[in-house]
């Protein structure tokens, strides 16, 4: 195992290349739509590319790789959970994204529900996204640094302080159209790779035949303890797979659906990033199996015996022991442009939730788009110095990558897809729950991890439920609240005793039970644990009965609002008028086969080296492969072939002219 100097000459190459891509696009950059949207002329395909890019980062190879080497097939079903949940979530909304006709994921809530609720949806998106860039930035660095530069640990810091700087460059320039772009880019090349090291992992006889290698897999288990603190189970699978539904529809997510021309190539979008999903199970849960057959325990392996959690670079142990020198470089490029795709998507997402909705649309109405613009590539600055800190703080933390981005969804995420979910799709509700559930599941999440000790997955589905009892029961609180305020009253306790009792009866919390309630002989800590419960409970009575008095206010004032909202839902998008205005489609079929065929050339060049030759037919193989997805780049170039027409009619002409 080990990197050379051609490893780090195809790294520098390719940084090179994101950030010229940048440069490129900014010339495209005239306005807030150009830098949000793409104005809306995002490609279909690659916008469904990079929506699957938006959940895929140095994490897949660190956190996810860890985890299914430490679960086995439970892990395995963890990615089979994906595709099935990318897929309800765009069944739903991908049309409705497009004709919600809009610049940022919360920006329809104003007409939809109203401007407090857009506020603090703005607010509460913005905060929980700001999480994401951090995770990705630690999980780049640690499989990263630990590879390049191994036995320092100072380098892990420093490469975060690092991609930060490289990701902020070209998001600040290139807005949305770099962002997919690179995203593409990234995708094809990480694709290649990963499938000719599954091909040499086999190939290569370690771990036996195919029937040899399911046999030396431990067999499916459905409880599993992560590093002595988390436990994973099958309520974790039914969990993450139903709050996924709801997460993989919204904030960046959603920015792809609205970034097309219409409708349909919104649908394309999300047929696109599910189809693409189900390769997960494939090339990127196998690897981390075959690691764990061939290293039972990897901190055994002299290369990451210094390393602080060595199970987060099963991934890359595996890609070293069975790729050339140089190939382990292209990998570590792709595994690194997986990483910016997901991070540069939402620093452009919580750029134009802060410009757009809390700058425009409450600040300052009056600004142009170019001042809009500008106050997104500002907050993108202050963006990538909180991810660098957090990045920091992440690394260093005792939970591993995986379980640490678990806890934080779980805490604030969860609460907030569900009302930007359901608002986009169902009218029946009122225009003030999303406001209540918010704080509703919010508090829930916060209940069950720290009093009732649930364990992920229990945490998920409890979210779920209380959010979504709230928002979807509003409309018959509120009517309930304007008929007799005492009605809603009762309705709101009868809500907290049903609460109460189960907090006391499904918990895994020893000092939570009505045993301990009613003696508790003492112990302060006992007390302190059912002190918590029961304010808990009074919290959730009271922002039930906040919920009906604000939803009853939907019986005596103004709805036009949502009507008009709903009724541009039902309107189709005329693309002529709304996104073309005579302006020409923009094709990117030729830059990216540019790309793909320099990068076929490089898997060549690498060959000069004389300690890159030990595997010549993987260079070979990943030459031919982004060559042959270059040319196909090149082909499917629509004004190639009006230029191929209009020359042959020249010639025709020519030869007519002549011949007369």
């Amino acid at each position: 195992m080990g990197v050379s100097i051609v490893d780090y000459i195809a790294i520098i190459f390719y940084l090179l290349m994101i950030v010229g891509l940048g440069v490129y696009f900014s010339k495209f950059m005239k306005g807030s739509k150009d830098f949000f949207v793409g104005g809306n002329m995002i490609p279909w395909w690659a916008a469904g590319v990079s929506l699957y890019m938006t959940g895929f980062s140095a994490w897949m190879f660190t956190g996810a790789a860890s985890f299914i080497y430490n679960t086995g097939w439970f892990g395995i079903l963890y990615l089979v959970s994906q595709p099935l949940s990318f897929f309800f979530g765009f069944l739903f909304t991908a049309r409705p994204w497009r004709r919600s006709r809009i610049s940022s994921p919360v920006e329809y809530i104003k007409g939809r529900f109203n401007r407090t609720t857009q506020l603090l949806l703005s607010i509460m998106m913005a905060l929980s996204l700001m999480y994401w860039p951090a995770h990705h930035l630690a999980s780049l660095s640690k499989i990263s640094a630990p590879t390049l530069f191994p036995g320092s640990m100072a380098a892990v810091d420093i490469m975060i302080v690092v991609f930060g700087i490289l990701v902020l460059i070209y998001t600040f320039s290139g807005g949305l159209w770099a962002v997919c772009v690179t995203d593409v880019v990234q995708f094809l090349i990480l694709i290649v790779v990963c499938a000719v090291v599954l091909a040499a992992a086999f190939l290569s006889g370690d771990v036996g035949s195919l029937p040899d290698f399911l046999h030396s897999v431990p067999k499916l288990e459905f409880h599993h303890v992560i590093r002595g603190k988390t436990s994973y189970t099958h309520w974790y699978l039914i969990g993450v797979l139903t709050s996924h539904i709801f997460g993989a529809a919204i904030g960046d997510k959603a920015q792809r659906y609205y970034s097309v021309k219409d409708e349909k190539a919104a649908r394309k979008v999300g047929w696109t990033a599910t189809l693409l999903w189900l390769t997960g199970p494939l090339m990127f849960g196998i690897p981390p199996l075959i690691g764990k057959v061939l290293w039972p325990e990897i901190g055994s392996l002299p290369y990451f015996s210094d390393v602080t959690k060595p199970d987060e670079n099963i991934y890359i142990a595996v890609v070293m022991r069975y790729m050339p020198l140089g190939v382990v470089g292209i990998f570590l490029s792709a595994m690194m442009a997986a990483s910016m795709s997901a991070l540069d998507s939402v620093w452009n997402t919580v750029s134009s939730i802060i410009s757009v909705d809390l700058y425009k649309n409450n600040l300052k109405p009056s600004a142009s788009e170019k001042e809009v613009m500008w106050v997104g590539r500002i907050t993108i600055v202050f963006l990538a110095v909180v991810a660098v800190i957090m990045a920091l703080t992440i690394i260093h933390s005792d939970y591993g990558v995986f379980t640490f981005s678990n806890i934080f969804f779980a805490l604030t995420g969860v609460p907030v897809a569900i009302p930007l979910f359901l608002g986009l799709i169902v009218k029946g509700i009122s225009r003030w729950s999303a406001f209540s559930s918010i704080l509703a599941g919010t508090l829930t999440a916060s209940v069950a991890r720290f009093v009732l000790h649930y364990s992920i997955g229990e945490q998920y589905l409890i979210t779920i439920v209380i959010t979504c009892l709230f928002i979807l029961s509003s409309r018959f609180l509120g009517r309930a609240y304007y008929k007799s305020k005492l009605l809603a009253l009762g309705y709101s306790f009868l809500f907290g005793i049903i609460v109460f009792v189960y907090f006391m009866t499904m918990d895994l919390n020893p000092a939570l039970s009505f045993g301990q309630f009613f003696d508790n002989r003492g112990y302060p800590f006992y007390m302190l644990v059912q002190f918590w419960a029961v304010l808990s409970v009074l919290a959730l009575i009271a922002l039930a009965y906040m919920s009906a008095w604000l939803a009853s206010r939907d019986f005596y004032t103004d709805n036009s609002s949502v009507e008009a909202f709903f009724k541009k839902m039902a309107t189709p998008v005329d693309v002529e008028k709304e996104v073309l205005q005579g302006k020409e489609e923009i094709t990117i079929f030729p830059l990216v086969g540019g790309i793909a065929m320099a990068f076929s050339l490089m898997s060549l060049l690498i060959l000069i080296a004389p300690e890159a030759r030990t595997k010549i037919w993987v260079n070979i193989a990943i030459s031919v492969l982004l060559f042959l997805i270059g040319l196909a780049m090149f082909l499917s170039d629509p004004k190639l072939w009006v230029r191929i027409r209009e020359r042959q009619k020249r010639r025709q002409s020519s030869a007519s002219g002549s011949g007369n």
